[in-house]
């Protein structure tokens, strides 16, 4: 691994573990073992760290809803791929869930960030429920609420890290599979009776 790349690993371990707050530039080095000149070569300061984990946090999370559900039998293992992708990156970059506001109003590299991210996963997931009316496990009529639909999920998803913490619970896999189970339940009332029967196949995946 790189320098430029471990620097990027350590300081995300940090700052999962104490918070963007309490951990400076000397404090990686130190971890890392590296003189703080060392660091200073691949990155200016600790915002410009943090703006590089965010961009690879951004492509990563990006691809999460390119996926394609052309039968009834992509559901189960796709769907639930999807899910657990999102979950495991939020708990790989928890920091960025935990202090997302305080962030993003400090810098609007990440707020751009942010925004691109949340307008790219906009579009995934119409075409994602798109392809789940076209092939019967959802109601065609869910189109009409497509943008309420993703509101609720993305409320589910991208603050269920804080739901947890504040809950004094470790964020493990039963955590991400009680949060994926609750962000199935907002499609559910949308699901047709072919539909309910893959669901509850996939409930039983979890």
């Amino acid at each position: 691994m790189k320098t430029k790349d471990k620097i990027i690993a350590t300081a995300i371990n940090l700052f999962n573990l104490h918070g963007t707050k309490a951990i400076s530039t000397n404090h990686i080095a130190k971890e890392m073992g590296i003189s703080p000149g060392n660091l200073y070569y691949h990155f200016r300061s600790k915002n410009d760290i943090i703006r590089s984990i965010s961009d690879n946090f951004s492509n990563e999370l990006g691809s999460v809803f390119k996926i394609q559900l052309d039968t009834i039998s992509d559901f189960s293992s796709n769907l639930t791929s999807l899910f657990n992708r999102f979950f495991k990156i939020q708990q790989s970059y928890q920091f960025l869930f935990l202090e997302g506001v305080h962030l993003t109003r400090q810098d609007s590299r990440l707020l751009d960030n942010y925004t691109n991210l949340r307008n790219l996963i906009k579009k995934g997931y119409h075409e994602l429920l798109s392809n789940l009316v076209k092939i019967k496990i959802m109601k065609k009529q869910s189109l009409n609420i497509i943008d309420d639909l993703l509101d609720a999920q993305w409320i589910i998803m991208w603050y269920w890290i804080n739901h947890t913490i504040l809950d004094r619970n470790t964020y493990d896999d039963f955590q991400i599979k009680k949060g994926i189970k609750l962000s199935f339940s907002i499609i559910k009332p949308q699901l047709t009776s072919i539909g309910k029967v893959a669901f509850d196949r996939t409930l039983q995946t979890l």
